[in-house]
């Protein structure tokens, strides 16, 4: 349990370094957490990334609010929040060249959500269709992380949730207190 608060680990698919880390992160400890996605794989230097299709579930054991969405999924009216309020939230956006604008920052902020439950019930999944496109200009190189029927596709990922430092550097006063009362 403690162990699960340090970091949580979740990999899309095996390789020696995914082509995108997802990052869950509660910066302050207040509950308000961020959704962040930053390319590791290194295209040519004229080729951008984007995280086009996002379709992803959040899981955890109080309430999910998702608050602020980057723009770019929306650009067309395209995406949005299904359940929001509820202890299993879904959104659904879409930053292709087609629909709008993408945002080709890396690292990316997607949105940010409310979530006072525990760190180690909170989780992400991806769900549906979620893919990248190369090159933007005229129709991209499309390439998938997971295709809709929730397969794998070329492009690895991992999804990695972080909580608050002040959790972190509670958790080995945490886990001694526990070690000296099983001496007792």
């Amino acid at each position: 349990m403690i162990r699960s608060t340090l970091a949580l680990l979740v990999t899309g698919s095996a390789a020696a370094q995914p082509d995108m880390l997802v990052t869950v992160e509660d910066f302050n400890g207040d509950g308000f957490w961020s959704l962040s996605a930053e390319f590791l794989s290194t295209p040519p230097s004229d080729i951008v990334q984007v995280w086009a299709d996002v379709d992803i579930v959040l899981r955890g054991d109080s309430p999910i609010w998702i608050g602020d969405i980057n723009p770019s999924y929306f650009k067309a009216g395209l995406g949005g929040i299904t359940n929001n309020g509820t202890e299993e939230v879904f959104f659904v956006g879409n930053a292709n060249a087609f629909f709008g604008t993408p945002d080709t920052s890396n690292p990316l902020s997607v949105l940010d959500f409310q979530y006072a439950g525990s760190v180690g019930a909170l989780s992400l999944d991806f769900v549906g269709q979620n893919s990248a496109i190369f090159d933007l200009a005229p129709f991209g190189d499309v390439r998938l992380y997971q295709d809709n029927l929730g397969n794998p596709g070329e492009l690895s990922f991992e999804i990695r949730i972080v909580p608050a430092p002040a959790a972190v550097s509670v958790a080995p006063v945490v886990l001694l207190a526990a070690t000296r009362r099983r001496r007792r």
